[in-house]
């Protein structure tokens, strides 16, 4: 999806105090935040911080958000509505059911995710296709990682419960696809291979 940004939603038109950080309130380390992430994760404890000043300026009430950003902020859960957020963690939560909170695939994972979300900032990419094949790319076994349809079973069941759209769910099978298998791609599957290249 090529889409030019508006004025309100690019951030050469940030003013300094739009980036700013937040002490963790587990450990009290220093989070940055832009000012439209609803929320991040620590990089010291992993603990999910809220952004106690969430602004997502003009999206908030624009009816073109859609199409300048790839998602409604209005249609999304309250409170998580930046790049699909309120879909990324529920297939977070799913993740840490499915194989437990500290376990390597899910730290693996979340940070790939860190630096996919760093990624698509700069990109025409569409973050509801990219950020949960991210995630779910690990989702399952060796022997189970190339299926005819792109994704395993744990993968699709996991993005079919935290809601992906349809159309989302069958671009990232693809992407998955790609990636577990080689074949050549787009921008999508470059950001999948540089989040998971460090």
């Amino acid at each position: 999806m090529n889409r030019t940004m508006c004025p309100g939603q690019d951030t050469r038109y940030w003013r300094p105090d739009d980036i700013f950080t937040v002490p963790c309130g587990s450990c009290g380390a220093a989070i940055e935040f832009f000012k439209d992430d609803a929320a991040r994760r620590c990089p010291a404890c992993g603990t999910r911080v809220r952004n106690p000043r969430l602004s997502m300026g003009c999206a908030q009430w624009c009816r073109h958000a859609k199409e300048c950003l790839g998602y409604d902020p209005r249609e999304t859960d309250a409170g998580d509505a930046r790049n699909g957020h309120s879909v990324a963690e529920a297939i977070i939560d799913a993740m840490k059911r499915e194989f437990g909170p500290v376990s390597g695939t899910v730290e693996r994972s979340l940070a790939a995710y860190d630096r996919a979300r760093a990624l698509v900032e700069g990109n025409t990419v569409d973050p509801a296709v990219v950020l949960p094949a991210v995630l779910l790319l690990l989702a399952d076994p060796p022997a189970q990682r190339v299926a005819p349809d792109g994704a395993t079973a744990t993968a699709r069941r996991i993005m079919e419960e935290a809601g992906v759209e349809r159309g989302a769910l069958a671009d990232a099978c693809d992407l998955i696809r790609a990636y577990r298998t080689g074949a050549e791609g787009g921008a999508e599957l470059r950001v999948i291979r540089e989040a998971y290249a460090a």
